[in-house]
């Protein structure tokens, strides 16, 4: 598969209920890796992630949330943090989602250079979305005059990687630690902060396969519920050693 072939994320986010991704990533669909220090469950380790950025969001800030998926964090930083947030994502269900819940949400393809971005906000805030962009420097560069601070958390694979990049039924092409460092950087962004949270996430994986397990019991689950199967299974058959592999990196950027 040639990296810059267009996949059709609408389709791949969209086939499977609201109600079904309630029951496997948790009832507020926070559908990104969660931070443990210890036993917390699901929830609390998605909404600790979420958290660990607002040191970055000033309080009433006006949020880009680029990749908002069924709106998840968005409702954290209206509820906690008093923003205004607009939400952009490819996913028909999503949008229809994100709209009954109240929540400002508009669909647009990234991926397409003519279709323009707002300029008016303090934030650009990403969340494990930017592997579903082939060209992500470019991305990132119309994302510059969008705002004057950028939230990244990416997955990665690490810089002396030698597998296939691409993954998650085809919908993610992932770059090295150094090549998202020097996406951003060339895209005119200044890095204040990074660090690879991998293994603070870790735990996620338990939790989703134990409600995968509970719903599914021995059968495959359907459409992108099996390629999240299939991530499981190979991060759990070696944790320590695919956490190395395949680093989670949040950046703080101006």
């Amino acid at each position: 598969m040639n990296e810059k072939a267009k996949f059709d994320l609408d389709r791949f986010y969209s086939n499977e209920s609201v109600d079904k991704w309630k029951q496997i990533i948790g009832k507020d669909l926070h559908y990104h890796f969660g931070y443990f220090h210890g036993s917390e469950d699901l929830e609390t380790g998605l909404k600790q992630t979420v958290r660990n950025f607002y040191p970055h969001i000033t309080l009433g800030s006006r949020i880009l949330d680029i990749g908002c998926g069924w709106g998840g964090p968005a409702k954290m930083l209206i509820e906690e943090q008093d923003c205004l947030v607009t939400g952009i994502t490819l996913s028909t269900a999503q949008i229809e989602y994100c709209q009954h819940l109240g929540l400002n949400v508009w669909q647009q393809d990234l991926e397409q250079e003519q279709n323009e971005l707002p300029n008016d906000y303090d934030v650009i805030f990403s969340l494990e979305m930017i592997s579903h962009i082939r060209n992500k420097t470019q991305l990132l560069h119309r994302l510059r005059s969008s705002a004057s601070r950028l939230i990244l958390s990416e997955n990665c694979v690490a810089d002396d990687f030698s597998g296939d990049r691409i993954t998650f039924g085809g919908s993610m092409v992932f770059c090295t630690v150094s090549e998202l460092i020097h996406a951003v950087e060339t895209a005119g962004w200044k890095i204040q902060s990074i660090q690879n949270r991998r293994f603070y996430s870790l735990r996620t994986f338990a939790l989703w396969k134990k409600n995968l397990d509970r719903v599914y019991g021995k059968h495959q689950p359907p459409g992108q519920l099996e390629s999240l199967h299939r991530l499981i299974d190979a991060a759990l058959s070696s944790p320590i050693s695919w956490g190395h592999s395949f680093p989670l990196i949040d950046i703080i950027a101006t």
